[in-house]
């Protein structure tokens, strides 16, 4: 903390991490939690606290019908992402945060989505069989 004896003002210093690149390295380059903690020079806390701000922020977008791929990814033994994606744009329609992935789990997912106002045209899954 810094204090600034004019404005009487407190101000953090060094660099600051931004959340949503944060997020992206965590989804996209399969980063652990103890590889961003070493590459931003920061606790693992805090890198779990700057996770946890853009999970809770997400904002799922419902287009009219969609073909869903849906997978989970694994961070450790028991902290998953669930991500239902349409294949034609890309976005994520829906995400989960699991330990385990079930077929219940996905169907949960599914439900969420049609009750957004979204036909689901195809399902796209990695062996998991009667989730339509």
């Amino acid at each position: 903390m810094y204090f600034c004896g004019d404005c009487k003002k407190q101000f953090q210093g060094g660099r600051r991490i931004d959340s949503t690149t944060l997020w992206q390295s965590y989804l996209t380059e399969k980063r652990t939690v103890k590889e961003l903690s070493v590459m931003h020079k920061c606790s693992e806390r805090t890198i779990r606290r700057k996770l946890k701000l853009v999970a809770e922020s997400f904002n799922p977008s419902f287009p009219k019908e969609a073909t869903v791929i849906i997978d989970t990814t694994y961070f450790s033994r028991t902290f998953g992402v669930m991500l239902f994606q349409d294949a034609t744009s890309g976005k994520i329609l829906y995400r989960k945060f699991v330990k385990n992935e079930t077929n219940k789990e996905y169907l949960s997912g599914l439900e969420d989505i049609k009750d957004g106002g979204t036909k689901i045209v195809a399902v796209v899954c990695d062996g998991h069989t009667g989730l339509l």
